[in-house]
């Protein structure tokens, strides 16, 4: 963000902040909605991939009068994260969001700060498109293999994925893939790959099928 931009949104914070104490009001799930859309695309993940946690801060008042509702609107904020983090295209574990009470904020309006969400253990590659739609396959040590083959250890059913269409092999430190010379090719975060480090985030296309690596 430039230094331009952040003193507009100092600026801002200010104004709406002296507004809200000379004309107090409640505080609406919408509003940290809109917050948290702005916050989402105002910059990437402070820790690359690893992805965000979206810290809602808003007044005790506020706080303890949605205090019965905030597991829900919590699971909601974030689900509604998700689909922006799908749409933009930028690789990033799927965000959270927790909602905080802070003296420093007054009634009627939120704050949102960021802090980068710590890397899973564990990854595993889901079907995000194609058949069957939400296969989960864990990726452990060893090796693994990708294609239509019933024999494969993920199987889709994709007429141009190839039998044998992609490899990921971990050696206890990294993942790394090898495309199986498919038919088709593969598509590593838009790009034509052939072998490479794999990660957290990475989105693969073998044929119309789209497969992220997320947290197990």
């Amino acid at each position: 963000m430039s230094i331009f931009a952040q003193l507009e949104t100092a600026c801002a914070s200010a104004v709406e902040r002296a507004f809200a104490m000379a004309f107090p009001s409640a505080l609406e799930p919408v509003q940290v909605a809109r917050k948290l859309v702005a916050a989402f695309e105002s910059g990437a993940s402070p820790a690359g991939r690893a992805g965000r946690r979206f810290l809602v801060r808003m007044s005790p008042a506020d706080f303890n009068r949605l205090a019965a509702d905030l597991p829900y609107l919590e699971r909601q904020w974030g689900a509604m994260l998700a689909r922006l983090s799908e749409r933009s295209g930028r690789p990033e574990r799927t965000p959270e969001v927790c909602a905080e009470e802070s003296e420093a904020v007054a009634s009627g309006t939120v704050t949102i700060a960021t802090e980068a969400l710590p890397e899973p253990r564990e990854l595993v590659l889901r079907v995000r498109r194609g058949m069957p739609q939400g296969a989960r396959l864990a990726l452990g040590p060893g090796a693994i293999v990708v294609g239509r083959d019933p024999a494969c250890d993920l199987v889709l059913v994709d007429p141009r994925v190839s039998r044998r269409h992609l490899e990921i092999v971990s050696d206890g430190a990294a993942f790394r893939f090898r495309d199986l010379d498919s038919s088709n090719g593969t598509l590593v975060n838009g790009a034509a790959a052939t072998r490479g480090e794999l990660g957290l985030g990475d989105v693969f296309l073998l044929g119309d099928s789209e497969l992220t690596v997320e947290p197990g």
